[in-house]
């Protein structure tokens, strides 16, 4: 189970870590993300011994290596939408002669250059990244078969938001017809034999997924947050003056 967070803090993933999540989902695409902050958050992530999954921003493929640069295990690309697509991202993600990833030994992924002679580094580095699809579009939905079956493609994300709103759904994730979606998704995924990750809202949803096959299951640190703020109002004495 993973947190996603588009805050800059990070005594937030440290503290999501203590509780005993396992991952970071770091959203670059929609928080008010710089390298520098998605570095930081990072390296709290590794406090904790979770891995990172960047979320980058949309339509910059090409230079979206320099987040794995900061140490993050992998990164996630939204709006995949065909096998062209996903071949730009594996290229991206990894180091020549197998990707067009910019060479740099001593990043702080590569621990600053003290751990590895450049060559192993790139050959290390190739062989562990991840390069993970967002398939949240109903065009990448149909083309699922054949985004999966790229090279270097180990995995998934789908993104029921988006997906609720291509199907002009208002963003609601529960009607039957995104879950049918969803569902046959994962189904596909699991089929080819690819790891399929998601998002989910509540315990509840996430039970379901876990049923269904999935593993890599991440929940957003601000729904966290406001539940939990909304949970504890609903529950205590409120001042009559309140107008809230």
């Amino acid at each position: 189970y993973g947190i996603v967070t588009g805050w800059a803090d990070p005594d937030i993933v440290e503290a999501a870590g203590a509780c005993g999540f396992d991952f970071v989902f770091v959203d670059a695409e929609h928080g008010a993300l710089g390298i520098r902050d998605c570095a930081s958050l990072v390296r709290a992530a590794s406090c904790e011994d979770m891995a990172t999954l960047i979320r980058v921003p949309y339509g910059d493929i090409r230079g979206a290596y320099v987040y794995l640069d900061t140490g993050a295990a992998g990164l996630i690309f939204p709006h995949i939408k065909s096998a062209a697509d996903a071949r730009d991202i594996v290229a991206a993600s990894m180091f020549p002669p197998e990707g067009t990833r910019g060479a740099l030994s001593s990043s702080r992924a590569a621990r600053y250059g003290t751990a590895w002679k450049p060559l192993d580094y790139y050959r290390a580095a190739n062989s562990v990244v991840w390069a993970l699809p967002l398939v949240e579009d109903l065009e990448g939905i149909s083309n699922l078969d054949e985004i999966l079956g790229v090279p270097g493609i180990r995995g998934f994300f789908i993104g029921p938001g988006d997906l609720a709103v291509s199907q002009v759904r208002a963003g609601d994730t529960s009607l039957p017809a995104v879950d049918s979606v969803v569902r046959s998704a994962i189904a596909k995924g699991l089929g080819a034999g690819k790891v399929v990750a998601t998002v989910a809202g509540t315990p509840a949803a996430a039970a379901a997924l876990v049923d269904q096959g999935v593993r890599i299951i991440a929940v957003g640190a601000t729904a966290l947050f406001t539940g939990a703020c909304r949970s504890f109002l609903d529950n205590v004495p409120r001042s009559a003056s309140s107008n809230r």
